[in-house]
């Protein structure tokens, strides 16, 4: 159930979208009500709601004002107003809120539940959102944990891309995607890092860290880690020492 308030400082007009929408079939429900704006914002504070529906003209403290300072407590706060006053200014000031629509008093039932309709889609569709971008950070953080529990093996692409049950052509644009950094890319630098860690920490020899690492032969891995540390893996070590 998606949570609404509702302000008005007109007692008939909160009463009546209060008591006349059926809510429920809609997925929502009622959790507070207020008739003015500094009560609004106290009230809106403590129960979070999801969607507002709130009056512009309010004693004490108007709509606009309060809705001002509940956007940073409640970024996903969906805020429809309602107003008597074709004022551009306060079309402006709405805009700038972040208000998502507006309803002209006096004010039909039919449009309420429009405007909260939308209002509850564009909810889903965040909510969606979300879950996309964590199920997509999952993924990512799932290959990155595979790659470095097998960096002492010679992994590939292939055998990273069967693990995940994807395609490997669409495991590498998707991880480049995702990353801003090539499989490969990322590959080395894991690669690198670890060949760091056993030069400094153990006396291996170069041409064992190479064959752990899954390097074909000692040049190669000796050229590539010239490339990324700009010594060599002998230089590297002799710092050591030092």
């Amino acid at each position: 159930m998606y949570r609404l308030i509702i302000a008005d400082d007109e007692r008939i007009v909160l009463k009546g979208i209060k008591d006349t929408i059926d809510w429920k079939s809609l997925g929502v429900q009622v959790v507070a009500w207020a008739q003015d704006g500094e009560e609004f914002y106290r009230k809106a504070v403590e129960c979070a709601p999801d969607i507002a529906l709130v009056d512009i003209r309010m004693p004490g403290m108007d709509g606009l004002t309060a809705i001002g300072k509940l956007r940073p407590l409640l970024e996903n706060c969906q805020f429809i107003i309602f107003t008597a006053y074709e004022d551009f200014a306060y079309a402006k000031r709405a805009l700038e809120l972040g208000v998502m629509a507006y309803i002209t008093k006096p004010v039909l039932k039919n449009e309420v539940i429009e405007k909260v309709q939308l209002a509850i889609r564009r909810l889903e569709d965040r909510r969606q959102l979300r879950r996309e971008n964590s199920s997509q950070t999952a993924a990512i953080d799932q290959i990155k944990r595979y790659m470095k529990a097998h960096v002492d093996s010679d992994y590939s692409l292939m055998d990273v891309a069967e693990y995940m049950q994807m395609n490997p052509a669409y495991l590498s644009r998707y991880f480049k995607e995702k990353t801003q950094e090539t499989f490969l890319e990322y590959d080395k630098r894991l690669k690198m890092e670890r060949a760091m860690e056993l030069l400094w920490t153990t006396n291996m020899k170069t041409y064992e860290i190479a064959n752990q690492l899954g390097y074909k032969s000692s040049q190669h891995f000796s050229r590539i880690f010239k490339e990324y540390n700009g010594c060599t893996p002998m230089e590297y070590r002799q710092r050591r020492n030092l």
